[in-house]
């Protein structure tokens, strides 16, 4: 996972939302910070982990350890 991919899952297993994901990246002048990007970057973990839809996603990033409860 990279560096944005960690940041994006960690503030959404918080409960924040795609758009507040986005502003939350922009206030810390992290880029990518925009709506499409961070859809990408979730679409590629979806993708890379094999995971039908972003609740499936974050149960596997949970079970590997790469998110902790």
């Amino acid at each position: 996972m990279t560096r944005i991919q960690k940041l994006v899952a960690r503030q959404m297993a918080k409960g924040y939302t795609q758009p507040e994901v986005s502003e939350y990246l922009k206030q810390r002048e992290i880029t990518p910070n925009s709506l499409s990007a961070i859809e990408k970057e979730l679409f590629k973990l979806k993708k890379q982990f094999k995971a039908a839809s972003l609740i499936h996603l974050f149960v596997i990033l949970i079970r590997k350890g790469h998110l902790k409860v």
